[in-house]
């Protein structure tokens, strides 16, 4: 980096600055929160433009080592960071940037934005992608992660699909099997089949997600957990479902 050849001058006028002053717009400041800080802050922010002067007068001195003393020089604010409001974490950084510009430091490599809101808002976070052996395709970025369902593609294939009527009244699937108040069937479901229940209810293979359920009034919860216990689910069910009275699908 090539330094100006007055910036130690312009270091001196930089401490010599009264600091956390109100300032009008464009670049509003309503003036330090609590007035007992002001004397510990400015401290603190002038014994950084004393580091960068110090960087100034070594032999080369680089971004790295500029941004070295950004980290150090902040870190001196964590004692008493739950007593900087908004606005003097941003006057914290607008001093800093003013150092930066004596200096021609273009980047603090975010450890500013970080300063301010705990975060860089610039860093993109990586993203990963990967495809399970189902063909379902997740995508995870930061602690997000989002599944793509694979297309489901009909094979004629058999599942089983558990059912339990916890309703008071028999369900009726076809002119000779019931489902009994309390009482469950297990079907033998193709993936070309519709499963239809006189309550409304229709269990089907659609052309995008698989096993699809058609619940307009709110009557099919699926089991999983503890609850395939409960409602006694055989282990070879792939599927388990409980129809309950309308409106109480949780």
């Amino acid at each position: 980096m090539k330094t100006p050849e007055n910036a130690n001058e312009q270091f001196t006028e930089f401490i010599a600055k009264k600091k956390f002053v109100a300032q009008p717009y464009p670049n509003y400041y309503p003036g330090i929160s609590d007035e007992k800080m002001r004397p510990i802050f400015t401290e603190k922010i002038n014994e950084i433009a004393s580091d960068f002067k110090n960087v100034v007068e070594s032999e080369n001195p680089t971004d790295k080592d500029y941004q070295k003393q950004i980290a150090i020089g902040l870190s001196r604010f964590k004692e008493n960071y739950l007593e900087l409001d908004t606005e003097d974490r941003e006057m914290v950084c607008a001093y800093i940037e003013q150092l930066m510009n004596i200096v021609g430091l273009e980047s603090s490599n975010g450890q500013l934005n970080k300063f301010i809101y705990g975060f860089d808002p610039i860093e993109i976070a990586k993203e990963s992608k990967w495809t399970d052996e189902h063909g379902n395709v997740f995508i995870q970025k930061g602690n997000e992660v989002s599944i793509i369902p694979a297309k489901y593609e009909k094979t004629e294939k058999t599942y089983k699909v558990f059912i339990f009527n916890e309703t008071l009244n028999e369900i009726q699937v076809s002119e000779r099997i019931k489902i009994q108040p309390n009482k469950f069937k297990v079907f033998n479901m193709v993936d070309t089949d519709t499963l239809e229940l006189n309550n409304g209810v229709k269990f089907m293979f659609g052309e995008t997600y698989g096993l699809e359920i058609e619940d307009k009034k709110s009557q099919v919860s699926g089991l999983g957990g503890e609850f395939l216990v409960k409602y006694g689910v055989p282990d070879e069910a792939e599927w388990a479902f409980v129809i309950v009275p309308e409106g109480e699908e949780d």
